[in-house]
């Protein structure tokens, strides 16, 4: 179903102020979750390049060039009946995916070093990358009881045309009894938070007043 288009050219006068349309194309945030997970008994071992290091590291790891894998949303809606008798039912999208981040710590002297993991404990939702990466795996089904059909339709028409885009912010923690690095080696425990948005771009008609200074900020 394609999205409702207005015509936007020409002014708009409401007593002294003139204004005039301008089309404009943004990302436009549709809808975004947060999970999390907590695993016990994740190892990890310290980048090549890091040969030798030992010691304790910060508790909070940093994540860095996230990803999505195999990005997916369906439309999982339940009706009431047939379509045709009018009756509403529940409107619901199903998001997947799998999220990888590259994983680096600070060491006690301040130096940031590159962790892979090399074993997750299966039976969750985390999971080793190709190149060591901290992958979480996701399968959400979304509920929009407030949604009018026609609003949800325009979420399907990005899903149906495959315009949309699905970002993956994260932060973990470890274990604070269980932060030390032995012979290159990490065992521990890790809780992670993950934010996904659901977003597109979308061309949007707006006044415009004039225009405005250009600053540094």
């Amino acid at each position: 179903m394609p999205l409702p288009q207005v015509e936007c050219t020409g002014s708009i006068t409401q007593g002294d102020i003139t204004v005039f349309r301008e089309c404009i194309k943004v990302k436009k945030v549709f809808d975004e979750f947060v999970l999390r997970e907590c695993v016990e008994g994740i190892e990890f071992e310290a980048d090549e390049k890091c040969e030798g290091v030992r010691g304790w590291i910060e508790p909070t790891l940093i994540l860095r060039d996230g990803k999505i894998i195999d990005p997916r949303i369906k439309d999982a809606s339940k009706y009431k009946g047939c379509a045709s008798n009018g009756l509403a039912g529940e409107r619901r999208l199903r998001f997947s995916g799998k999220c990888c981040f590259k994983v680096f710590a600070r060491d006690s002297r301040g130096n940031i070093i590159r962790l892979k993991v090399k074993n997750v404990p299966s039976g969750n939702a985390l999971s080793k990358g190709p190149d060591g990466e901290l992958c979480f795996d996701f399968s959400v089904r979304r509920l929009y009881p407030g949604a009018s059909a026609e609003t949800f339709e325009r979420l399907l028409h990005f899903v149906d045309q495959e315009a949309f885009e699905l970002q993956c912010l994260a932060e973990a923690i470890i274990d604070e009894e269980n932060n030390e690095i032995n012979n290159g080696i990490l065992l521990t425990n890790v809780g992670i938070f993950v934010a996904i948005k659901f977003d597109a771009e979308v061309q949007l008609c707006i006044p415009v007043f004039g225009y405005c200074e250009i600053t540094d900020e």
